[in-house]
């Protein structure tokens, strides 16, 4: 027993101690049962002990034992509860809660579904609950233990323990600030998780509406199909990919071997630039009539899935990036069918992109004799190590060209560091990207097949200075690969590749090509402005700083 004039910071941190390490143990149970990764896991671990301080901090500031004690057990009780639903989801499958279907499930249910749901997985429900009851139950005996600790403050050193108190309250109170780290407070997660459903309920509506619109409006447009009876047209969209980081282009590093190994058969173009260092900007730019003069031209005329389906192509949009994400959602919506294969929280959860494969395979399989499939990658975003699995981590910590140069730039470790986690995605990257290759050349034959892949955008990783990310200031944040597969092999051989390979483009004209590639006659298409086009008139690709002066970004005008 504690002396009463013993009684200080010694005292609040055994109960913090006490009460974290009771929570830490129920986490790991969770996790040790498959329920939490260990991302999860880190972040519930930092909220709990600097959440338990706070706590503690209460009896410093003279608060009744019984009221600190109280808000402890709640908060505590309610994280595990938290974890429960959380890891019960992602056990069954594989979700997270704050995924749209899982909130349709949960807010969207009637009392039949409900019963439904019920007593077809009661047996896991019951071990979860099970488990949780337990998980609370030893918190409240560690709190019965606890109370007989002295529960009032001697007024001797009071300024000392107010000041412990007041840092101690003000660390939680400041990990709020924190949008990550507070989503793992319950009393802040859940409310956000309904404003957030209710946002993007409303967003779905305006863009049901905005999307019939559209479909609509593009068959005011002649449009006519004039390619082959059977087509299939498969774009790939990269995500955050720097050509520059590519062997295929060059690079010191041997990060594309699979495609290297497929050189023959592909068309490389080495002079292509994104008109964005950003994906929604630029995919708009990309799928529809905008461009960096008419940026807005999306909203009013149609984009290439919109025609697409009017000239008659079955349009599937598949995905592993996040559902509901703005713009993306509009044009995706523009698709007969949509698949995401991501369940977590977007880009920042390790998503995989050979998830993609079956569905891809499976979508090519399909009876349509004209498919467009357009493919969103997951790509290298930020953060680069939880863009590949361990097999391919094959440049951490390398003593190569790459490295010397890096370290004779004077870029400091963390740069470093994430130029070999980048060069890690980029070597997956070109795995997935040949098993797609592979994928679309073993489809069904009879018909035209063609597989395009571009970037969004690029990305600075220490190529000009002490940064990693999205850069709109710096020529690597727009320099993109290009390539084009097709199952005329001969053509993709010839010296006519060579030719092709040297065009200077810039990605807010893609859309000339992709309606190029369909076989689709629509006002919308310029021939001058479809880099596979015999009508192609290469623009000179020059500064905006010369001739953008409202923008100090280098990006490429034309």
């Amino acid at each position: 027993m504690i002396n009463s004039k013993t009684i200080g910071a010694l005292w609040a941190l055994q109960q913090a101690a006490a009460r974290t390490a009771a929570t830490l143990i129920a986490l790991g149970i969770y996790w040790q049962l498959g329920m939490q990764d260990v991302h999860s896991l880190t972040k519930a671990a930092a909220f709990i002990v600097i959440a338990n301080a706070g706590m503690a901090g209460l009896l410093l500031l003279g608060c009744k034992r019984t009221l600190a004690a109280g808000a402890a057990l709640t908060l505590n009780s309610l994280v595990v509860v938290n974890a429960a639903v959380e890891g019960f989801l992602f056990w069954l499958y594989g979700l997270e809660p704050k995924h749209i279907v899982v909130a349709d499930a949960i807010l969207g249910s009637n009392a039949n579904e409900v019963h439904e749901f019920v007593v077809t997985y009661w047996p896991h429900l019951a071990l979860v609950s099970l488990l949780t009851v337990a998980i609370v139950g030893l918190f409240l005996w560690v709190e019965r233990r606890l109370k007989a600790m002295p529960a009032s403050m001697p007024a001797a050193g009071r300024w000392r323990e107010r000041l412990i108190g007041t840092g101690m309250l003000i660390s939680f109170a400041a990990l709020h600030f924190n949008t990550t780290m507070a989503e793992e407070n319950p009393f802040v997660y859940w409310p956000a998780y309904l404003a957030d459903y209710r946002e993007q309920r409303a967003f779905m509506t305006e863009v049901k509406g905005k999307v019939a619109a559209d479909l609509v409006n593009a068959q005011r447009y002649p449009t006519t199909y004039v390619g082959p009876p059977k087509q299939t047209v498969v774009v790939v969209l990269g995500e955050s990919v720097n050509r520059s980081n590519w062997s295929l282009y060059g690079y010191a590093r041997n990060t594309t071997p699979e495609l290297m190994a497929k050189r023959d058969e592909l068309i490389a173009f080495n002079n292509v630039l994104s008109s964005d260092a950003a994906t929604v900007q630029s995919l708009l730019k990309m799928l529809s009539p905008a461009t960096l003069q008419r940026p807005d031209a999306w909203l009013t005329e149609p984009n290439v899935l919109a025609l697409a389906r009017v000239a008659g192509y079955h349009v599937v949009w598949l995905s592993n990036q996040e559902q509901g994400d703005g713009p993306i959602q509009i044009l995706a919506e523009h698709a007969n069918e949509q698949i995401f294969v991501n369940n977590g929280h977007g880009r920042g959860t390790r998503s995989l992109d050979e998830r993609l494969l079956p569905k891809l395979k499976h979508v090519l399989a399909g009876k349509a004799p004209r498919k467009l499939i357009v493919v969103h990658m997951q790509g290298a975003h930020l953060r680069y190590d939880l863009r590949y699995p361990p097999a391919f981590d094959k440049f951490s910590g390398t003593n190569d060209a790459v490295a010397s140069s890096l370290y004779a730039a004077g870029r400091p470790y963390w740069i470093r560091k994430s130029r070999d986690e980048y060069d890690n995605a980029m070597l997956y990257t070109d795995h997935v990207l040949s098993s797609m290759l592979q994928t679309v050349a073993q489809a069904s034959p009879g018909g035209s097949l063609s597989l395009l892949y571009v970037s969004d955008h690029g990305q600075e990783v220490g190529h000009n200075r002490n940064f990693a990310g999205h850069s709109s200031t710096d020529m690597s944040g727009y320099q993109v690969p290009l390539l084009l597969w097709q199952h005329d092999r001969k053509r993709a051989a010839s010296d006519y590749r060579i030719a092709l390979e040297a065009r200077p483009y810039r990605t807010d004209s893609l859309d000339h090509t992709l309606l190029g590639l369909l076989g689709i006659q629509t006002p919308f298409y310029q021939a001058e402005h479809d880099i596979l086009s015999d009508r192609f008139s290469s623009p000179t690709l020059i500064s905006r700083h010369d001739k953008c002066p409202d923008s100090t970004a280098p990006v490429p005008c034309i």
